[in-house]
């Protein structure tokens, strides 16, 4: 039996080989002349109200990243966003003294010290001016909108190496009331994910690392009721103009739910993606998936991608603002 439904998952994976979507695309916001944004993590919540949690650099061209919340406001129009607001500074000193980035926040009911908080971040810091040596840490808040504390055994995943890229770029999912989904890019094994038993902060447990083959790094996955969607970033005949270090294709594929979510990366069926030719950029990196406050899709119609795109050339992190990739998943899927 199994045999039969892995024949007939890619028989239907054929039958999607052709068939992609072109996304709309539209610039969203940007922290100003100086400033550069990247790594989304955008939820939505019952209003309509969408909270992006981003990486910023606090003074205008230094090379430092804070963690920034941009909260958009919905308007006949489409969305106004709020100017930024500073939500996370790395530490003064310890293991995220340098940096701290790729934030991804859930709604998610946790205690802690005596206290219930409502929404957890989990975020990437390092200690290296050379990015590596990268490990995720927990951030804690009662309000979506802060004040966020930061966990005080930090970090949750981490990585003895000092001279390998480390974790990071985390992305969760909330399973249920006691228990999230984690992915992450992992320098030791690919694209991991596991799952964290965090509702009580003084016994946390985590299930074994798993890992998805061939899925490259920097990936953003969501469920829906069906399926599982997930956007990458990609490098497909891109040139050797800087940067060189993102991707220059914003890929977006799925899986049903019914098939095991380690699947081959390479099994994936693709939906669409930004390309240069599309965002008129020579790259674009960093996507990130609109979910609601839990990691989930708001439906199966249409999918939004966050991303980065950039200029190549010196000026290249100063081109780093948001924009957006809307796929028509109805149009997609129309001919099932």
């Amino acid at each position: 039996m199994r045999k039969i439904l892995f024949l007939l998952f890619m028989s239907q994976v054929m039958a999607f080989a052709q068939k992609t979507v072109s996304p709309e695309i539209n610039y969203e916001f940007s922290g100003g002349a100086g400033y550069y944004n990247y790594a989304p993590s955008v939820i939505q919540d019952e209003y309509g109200i969408r909270y992006a949690f981003v990486c910023q650099n606090l003074e205008p061209f230094k090379i430092v990243d804070y963690i920034y919340l941009y909260k958009g406001i919905p308007t006949s129009k489409g969305y106004v966003w709020q100017p930024g607001t500073r939500i996370m500074d790395p530490s003064s000193s310890g293991w995220d003294i340098n940096h701290v980035c790729d934030p991804d926040v859930r709604q998610f009911k946790t205690k802690y010290n005596g206290e219930t908080y409502n929404y957890i971040m989990t975020y990437l810091g390092t200690d290296q001016w050379d990015n590596f040596h990268n490990q995720i840490g927990l951030a804690l808040s009662k309000n979506i909108e802060g004040p966020w504390i930061k966990f005080d055994r930090n970090p949750i995943i981490g990585s003895t190496s000092k001279s390998t890229w480390g974790v990071g770029q985390s992305t969760s999912i909330v399973l249920n009331d006691s228990t999230i989904r984690i992915f992450y890019s992992n320098s030791a094994g690919g694209f991991t994910y596991r799952d964290g038993f965090l509702s009580d902060l003084n016994n946390i447990r985590w299930s074994e690392e798993k890992y998805i083959k061939n899925m490259p790094g920097n990936n953003y996955p969501a469920f829906s009721k069906k399926n599982v969607y997930m956007v990458s970033e990609r490098r497909e005949n891109m040139d050797k103009l800087i940067p060189t270090w993102v991707g220059n294709v914003a890929q977006l594929s799925y899986l049903p739910l019914s098939e095991d979510l380690s699947t081959d990366g390479s099994k994936w069926i693709k939906i669409g993606a930004v390309t240069p030719q599309g965002s008129g950029f020579p790259r674009n990196h960093n996507p990130g998936i609109l979910t609601d406050p839990k990691g989930y899709m708001l439906n199966d119609d249409e999918l939004i991608m966050y991303f980065t795109p950039a200029m190549t050339g010196e000026n290249w992190l100063w081109s780093y603002d948001l924009y957006s990739a809307k796929f028509d998943l109805k149009k997609y899927f129309a001919h099932e």
